[in-house]
């Protein structure tokens, strides 16, 4: 689910490079950028390879500049979790995008879940002489008004201050948001990003609440989630590769390897597969009992593929027991 949640979010950015960056530039704490923000400039999303072992950065984003502003980059990192190690990995980002564009960086991270961790609260790397400070957003503190006011940003808007909130507070909020999207003209838009603030939204309320304001499989039409979820595949598949050539190299024969690669990328179709469908389970069967889950784990990936188009009929959790029966 954190994967998927992962490659959403850059799709997100893919898609709206503009809005995320005048959005992230305008907050509290970035003023110094306030003078990139202004209609008609253009931000293009550039690659985001950092080096030769092929290390990437989530989203790197490129303003074009003007007579009096150089071309700068804006760096985003989505977190769903803390990570001790992000004062070091931002610093390392920071060096190879310099290495590769030689121009003015800002980096944000945006951490997207409620936490208490003080790690969440960590924006720079001091050591000796060397400090590299960066910018970090926490969603659940962002006033929500300036995503409710971007279609492209009502995804986000779900998790913007959360904290403290009621139970009926959290209802009303995401009515709030469920009525922006029904208000987008476009139905192929309305329907990516309703897709959107199905997924986020996953992070911060119960699926009993969230259910109730966006349509449950909705994410099986929006084209923004099915692209990330294809990212996700297309990598599990080149990691399955790369372990099935390290298995051949091992072994030493040309006939290992090639078993090595095919026992990989299997592998790597097996996990997606698993993952997909025991994401899929709980919208129509509910929250699964540890024994379903254990027993999902356990199919070969053939069962699996017949369960992902058999689960489209449960209506319970019922329904997942008579299959897993047969």
């Amino acid at each position: 689910m954190l994967v998927a949640i992962d490659e959403f979010c850059k799709q997100l950015v893919r898609s709206n490079p503009a809005a995320m960056a005048e959005w992230l530039l305008g907050l509290s704490g970035v003023e110094d950028y306030a003078g990139l923000i202004a209609p008609g400039f253009n931000w293009q999303l550039i690659d985001t390879e950092l080096a030769a072992e092929t290390q990437r950065a989530d989203s790197v984003i490129l303003h074009a500049g003007t007579a009096t502003k150089p071309n700068q980059l804006l760096h985003l990192e989505f977190q769903s979790r803390p990570d001790r190690q992000m004062p070091e990995r931002m610093l390392e980002y920071w060096i190879r995008l310099w290495r590769l564009h030689s121009k003015p960086i800002h980096q944000v991270v945006l951490y997207l879940r409620k936490t208490n961790s003080p790690l969440v609260r960590v924006d720079e790397l001091q050591v000796g002489e060397t400090r590299h400070r960066y910018g970090v957003v926490r969603l659940w503190e962002q006033d929500p008004l300036p995503l409710l006011q971007n279609p492209a940003l009502l995804p986000l808007a779900t998790l913007a201050r959360k904290a403290g909130r009621s139970t009926s507070a959290d209802a009303e909020h995401l009515a709030l948001v469920a009525d922006r999207v029904a208000a987008i003209k476009n139905p192929v838009l309305q329907k990516e990003i309703a897709g959107g603030c199905h997924l986020l939204a996953g992070l911060g309320f119960s699926q009993e609440l969230i259910n109730a304001y966006f349509t449950m499989g909705i994410l099986d039409d929006s084209v923004t989630y099915q692209a990330a979820v294809a990212e996700y595949t297309r990598r599990g598949r080149l990691e399955g590769e790369r372990q099935g050539e390290q298995r051949g190299r091992q072994l030493g024969l040309k006939e290992g390897e090639r078993q090595g690669e095919e026992r990989g990328i299997h592998q790597g179709i097996q996990q997606e597969a698993q993952s997909l469908v025991l994401r899929q389970l709980p919208r129509r069967c509910g929250q699964l009992s540890h024994e379903q889950e254990l027993a999902v784990r356990a199919l070969p990936l053939e069962q699996l593929e017949a369960l992902a188009e058999s689960l489209l009929d449960f209506d319970g959790p019922e329904a997942l027991d008579a299959w897993l029966a047969i």
